[in-house]
């Protein structure tokens, strides 16, 4: 839908650096789950057996993906918002509410990533299923990607905090460009 950060280069790299990594996740996730297809199905109906530790680290993986995706969307400003009556709202309007949104977006990744964090420190030794007793397997490492999803979604909310203060217009493009887009 929108792209962000087009005039700095810095921003460019970071998106990219973002979405790479979201999209190298999902192609592991993807190949995880289709080893372990194979080995269920295919492999493990001749040798009785199939590889345990694949679905554990789908299940690890699939968060990892949620949270970096989130992230992705937030960057793209595609997150889940009402966009219904934005021809309908004056440009003060549109832009106080996205201040407001953004406000409120900041306030959940703080209690999320603040929740996050004492549960990985207490999660440390725990295991996961098949997988290894160490890390990056613990069940610790399941809220990694809720705090450096958190992180990254809280920098583009300082975006675009920034944006509706500084440049207010790039603000209303995106808004009623996504509202041309429903149409």
């Amino acid at each position: 839908m929108v792209e962000t950060n087009e005039n700095t280069s810095p921003g460019r790299y970071f998106d990219g650096a973002v979405r790479a990594v979201a999209l190298s996740l999902y192609v592991l996730m993807i190949l995880v789950v289709g080893l372990q297809i194979l080995t269920r199905w295919v492999i493990g109906s001749f040798i009785g057996s199939s590889l345990p530790w694949t679905v554990n680290l789908s299940q690890m993986l699939l968060v990892a993906v949620t949270f970096i995706g989130a992230a992705v969307a937030s960057g793209k400003r595609e997150h889940i918002s009402l966009d219904l009556l934005v021809s309908r709202l004056s440009d003060d309007t549109i832009r106080a509410l996205t201040a407001l949104r953004t406000i409120l977006v900041l306030a959940f990744v703080g209690v999320m990533v603040s929740g996050a964090y004492p549960l990985y420190q207490q999660n440390r030794g725990s295991v996961i299923g098949a997988l290894p007793a160490h890390a990056p397997f613990t069940q610790a490492w399941l809220y990694v990607p809720v705090v450096v999803g958190g992180v990254v979604i809280a920098v583009y909310g300082v975006r675009d905090l920034w944006a509706v203060v500084a440049s207010p217009e790039t603000i209303l493009e995106d808004m009623k460009r996504g509202d041309d887009d429903e149409n």
